[in-house]
């Protein structure tokens, strides 16, 4: 009985020793270590663990993402149309596979996937619905239907075109300018009220600006936030028509007034003038339409926040 116990612990050991030996080059070759390598080690247990990354190739942006592009001209019948001029620029954003814009109409939002130099275009372009005159219509649809048949795009630090299969282009974009007119919060100080002479803010109200990169405006009129498109070339502005949220407004008496008298004065804008923290925007004959001072930089706004909400009443505030 003694001889038979002393086998039995002893074939446990050799059994031991054998499954060690066997095992021992599969857990190197998990962990990526040398077989000699004790198991217990750190370095062991770290070459083990995969990087949370392995496999994923994360895309970097391309140069022509982030920033804000202008329409300049699209294929239409074999050649490139040049852009007419809408309620506001024609101004897009390609961000992270999100693409954002207006052809002068309505805002155009969709999806694309780029690789390398291969760009597509999800051919289910959504938009707002407003109607626009038939060449802005007509323009709007050609612009979609171009997107649709890019393959691929070329670009430098000025341009940007979007190519079909045959390399030719069917979009073409310029690169918009930084101006100190955008990207800050202006705060009214007085307007022209239509009578050739510039009046003061009322006493409790406010009335902002804001011009943004991409061609959209907005802000406050005192009453309700309002919004539009504008264009600037050098030092030339035009303001399009603005469309306000239609909130009872609880200011003090005139400020209804005052903010539809507002929106008059933006119309007859055609220039500005920038002194230290004070805009001028000024009217066709050079007399200002309305000043204002520099209050501080907004927040970024989404390439599509120009566009009201669904569902959200809005108008022309003239018709108020």
């Amino acid at each position: 009985m003694k001889f038979t116990r002393i086998s039995a612990a002893l074939a446990a050991s050799l059994i031991s020793v054998a499954c060690a030996v066997s095992l021992a080059p599969k857990l190197s070759a998990a962990t990526g270590g040398d077989a000699a390598q004790p198991l217990g080690e750190p370095g062991s247990v770290s070459q083990s663990i995969p990087d949370a990354g392995a496999g994923v190739a994360a895309r970097l942006p391309a140069a022509f993402e982030g920033v804000p592009w202008q329409l300049v001209a699209y294929g239409s019948g074999g050649a490139l149309t040049e852009v007419k001029e809408g309620r506001g620029p024609a101004i897009f954003h390609f961000d992270g596979g999100t693409m954002a814009g207006s052809a002068g109409c309505n805002r155009l939002m969709g999806t694309y996937t780029l690789d390398g130099e291969r760009l597509g275009f999800d051919p289910r372009v959504s938009s707002t619905m407003m109607a626009c005159p038939e060449p802005l219509m007509v323009q709007e649809q050609a612009v979609s239907t171009a997107l649709a048949g890019v393959v691929s795009y070329r670009h430098d630090a000025k341009r940007l075109e979007l190519l079909n299969a045959n390399g030719q282009p069917l979009l073409r974009f310029t690169a918009l300018e930084p101006s100190p007119l955008t990207e800050q919060t202006w705060g009214l100080t007085g307007y022209n009220n239509g009578k050739q002479a510039i009046v003061s803010v009322l006493e409790d109200t406010e009335i902002t600006l804001e011009l943004r990169d991409d061609g959209t405006l907005g802000g406050s009129d005192g009453c309700n936030r309002y919004m539009s498109g504008y264009t600037l070339k050098g030092d030339r502005l035009s303001i399009g028509p603005l469309a306000t949220t239609r909130m009872a407004c609880r200011g003090p008496e005139g400020a209804a007034e005052q903010a539809a008298a507002f929106a008059r004065a933006l119309e007859t804008v055609t220039g500005y003038r920038i002194e230290g923290g004070e805009l001028t925007l000024l009217t066709g004959d050079g007399q200002p339409a309305a000043r204002f001072r520099a209050l501080a930089v907004p927040a970024p706004v989404p390439a599509d926040s120009a566009t009201p909400a669904a569902g959200q009443d809005v108008s022309r505030p003239d018709s108020q």
